[in-house]
């Protein structure tokens, strides 16, 4: 993981809602952070959702949980706790969700 992230995008939504999803990926930069929580976390078992190179992509693994997925089957996503998400969203300058 990085030290330092610029922006941190989070994803609520479930990859269906294709317009958010696009126009969040063509937003990321290099030094940005991508977390999917709530339903947003389908995305990360979905091959066709590809994080930009220099994105620090993570997945909010209670959410993973609650949903009943395997997270065996989480593709190119770090999977984190809610303690995770606080220090991810401390080393951001800012935040931006998505829903």
């Amino acid at each position: 993981m990085s030290s330092h992230s610029e922006s941190l995008h989070c994803v609520v939504r479930a990859p269906r809602d294709g317009e958010t999803l696009a126009l969040t990926l063509s937003l990321l930069r290099p030094g940005d952070a991508l977390l999917l929580l709530q339903d947003g976390v389908f995305a990360a078992f979905d091959d066709a959702f590809l994080v930009p190179a220099g994105v620090e992509a993570c997945v909010l693994m209670g959410d993973v949980l609650r949903r009943g997925l395997d997270p065996a089957r989480i593709r190119g996503f770090e999977p984190i706790d809610e303690a995770g998400f606080v220090a991810l969203a401390a080393r951001c300058t800012r935040q931006v969700c998505w829903a």
